[in-house]
């Protein structure tokens, strides 16, 4: 990996982190930082794959108090360049890099500290009535501080991380990798449990489970699914409102 390359993926580290616009934030997510890696190492499939695995292992994840229990955005801009360049199996390399999604907790809790500095300073520039000061407070500042945490843990990491991990994977016995991959294989299905608990209403799960081994047996696309999922909306939000209406008819 060039020092060009690992600049850009730290460069799309720090952007997919950035939060500039509320909408944007999604950009962190592997599935949307996949493509991006894939144009850069001129291998789409393989890209494609590990974001899309490593999406499952995110799908259920949530932020209590915008508190997140793992940096997806600095996961995926390791595992896939890392899985492009070192021939490494995806499930191998999520498993990697499941770890450097909690060391972007820590820097995240960091950040957060660091920015109560501007939040201060937001409070004196209030007093004053500079509202050029509490914009940039709110705004400038804290992307430019972010700027060298993001960048540096992803620029590092990726530059030299490949053959370092390469080797490291070498060196590995085989039931530990064999323990890798099933781990990785694992941790997809958790994504999917966190996903149930987090939809919390009894009366929703049939649907889920249907949907889920529907495409187990049929081997049915992402697309298919949601195009299915999506009919099937409609008829009971259609059938719903033909009962409200019988209901208020009868009432």
């Amino acid at each position: 990996m060039t020092v060009l390359q690992a600049a850009l993926l730290a460069l799309l580290y720090w952007i997919s982190q950035a939060k500039v616009w509320y909408g944007f934030s999604i950009m962190r997510m592997p599935l949307c930082i996949a493509p991006f890696v894939g144009l850069m190492f001129g291998d789409m499939e393989t890209a494609l794959k590990v974001g899309a695995t490593l999406q499952m292992v995110y799908i259920g994840s949530i932020a209590p108090g915008g508190n997140p229990p793992a940096d997806e955005g600095l996961a995926s801009c390791v595992a896939i360049p890392i899985a492009i360049t070192a021939g490494i199996e995806p499930t191998i390399a999520i498993s990697l890099a499941i770890p450097l999604g909690l060391l972007g907790v820590v820097l995240e809790n960091v950040r957060k500290t660091l920015n109560t500095i501007f939040v201060h300073k937001a409070d004196e520039y209030a007093l004053e009535g500079n509202g050029r000061g509490v914009r940039l407070c709110a705004t400038l500042y804290p992307i430019l501080l972010a700027f060298p945490m993001r960048f540096v843990p992803v620029f590092v990491g990726c530059l030299f991380g490949p053959d370092a991990i390469q080797t490291f994977v070498n060196m590995l016995p085989q039931w530990a990798t064999i323990g890798l991959a099933t781990a990785g294989n694992i941790l997809p299905a958790l994504g999917f449990a966190i996903t149930m608990i987090v939809i919390g209403k009894k009366q929703y799960l049939p649907l889920f489970v249907g949907g889920f081994f529907l495409v187990a047996y049929t081997g049915l696309s992402t697309i298919g699914v949601a195009i299915f999922g999506a009919v099937i909306v409609l008829m009971v939000m259609y059938f719903l409102s033909l009962s409200d209406n019988k209901s208020s008819e009868e009432a």
